[in-house]
């Protein structure tokens, strides 16, 4: 359970109808029993490998934990498990050394467990520590928590992980996560009443305000979707939106946009608009724009041909 402390902190930080909600998802999310072992007979060296990757990049990223302290909490969370009957009351033990290890270094918790879930065989650790730092307060930690318990990626006991997931997803959504908005969004997207679409449009448009991938998203939605009538000026918008706020791929869509004359009465192509897009895209490092630009420069097309810029481009592409 939340600490008394954490849970006064939470009250008084926050305006108390939003105080009340963040409290909530964390007491929901300290409830849930911690994620089960992907096998009984996991051994320690599955959920914290001795991986000359891992322990490097924890040294180089300076982390509050060393990798033999890390070792160290995965033989105790392997043997946590040994005992069916006690493992809960034990993992509650174990959560309070996560803590005092960590020092409430909230943002190194969450970079380990990215570390463990990229690298190791069993991922059960790595969830375990995005649900303590879910526990501290980070909306992020929650969301990549309930994601993953949402597809069923987490096994946890006596639970339905998948619903236990949209649970989550749906409060930290209320509370103006953006991430959380456009996921939701996106599942009212393929609701079949008309009403229910449309507010996922405008919940998808408040997470826009944040997240440029809800740009990238709306741009989608106006351009190929059945979501809402189709509309190519407001696909170019969202993706120009998109676009300038970080999201490479969008170029690579406008440009398509302009070489296939989308929009346009005639269906006439622009394709020196297009390459334009293309070399925005691969300064962007968009593999898709690369390629595209390249072959624009070896066929000619809205530019003079040039051999030598069309394999600069294709092999900076082939390099990707």
């Amino acid at each position: 359970m939340l600490s008394q402390t954490l849970l006064r902190t939470l009250r008084v930080s926050a305006p108390r109808s939003r105080a009340l909600s963040t409290v909530n998802i964390f007491n929901n999310i300290s409830q849930l029993p911690f994620p089960r072992l992907a096998d009984i007979d996991s051994s320690p060296d599955l959920v914290v490998p001795q991986n000359d990757t891992l322990v490097q990049i924890l040294t180089q990223n300076k982390v509050a934990i060393s990798f033999d302290r890390l070792t160290t909490l995965g033989r105790e969370f392997v043997a946590a498990h040994s005992d069916s009957s006690d493992s809960q009351v034990q993992l509650e033990a174990w959560r309070g050394r996560v803590m005092s290890e960590f020092g409430n270094n909230i943002n190194d918790m969450c970079t380990v467990s990215r570390l463990l879930g990229k690298y190791s065989p069993d991922k059960a650790m790595a969830f375990a520590l995005l649900k303590v730092a879910a526990e501290c307060g980070d909306h992020d930690a929650a969301f990549n928590y309930g994601i993953q318990l949402s597809r069923g990626k987490i096994m946890i006991p006596g639970h339905n992980s998948i619903k236990a997931g949209i649970v989550i997803i749906k409060t930290l959504s209320k509370l103006g996560h953006p991430m959380s908005q456009v996921t939701i969004a996106e599942i009212m997207f393929t609701s079949k009443d008309l009403n229910e679409r449309t507010r996922g449009i405008e919940m998808m448009k408040k997470a826009a305000d944040d997240t440029p991938v809800a740009c990238f998203k709306l741009g989608e939605v106006y351009r190929k979707t059945n979501v809402v009538p189709r509309d190519i000026s407001m696909a170019k918008m969202w993706h120009i939106k998109s676009a300038k706020r970080g999201i490479a791929a969008s170029y690579f869509t406008l440009g398509v946009i302009l070489s296939t004359g989308e929009g346009v009465i005639d269906k006439t192509p622009d394709f020196a608009g297009a390459l334009k897009m293309f070399e925005l895209g691969a300064a962007a490092g968009n593999v898709e724009s690369m390629y595209n630009a390249g072959m624009y420069y070896l066929e000619g097309k809205g530019v003079k041909k040039n051999a030598e810029m069309a394999v600069e481009y294709l092999v900076l592409a082939a390099s990707q």
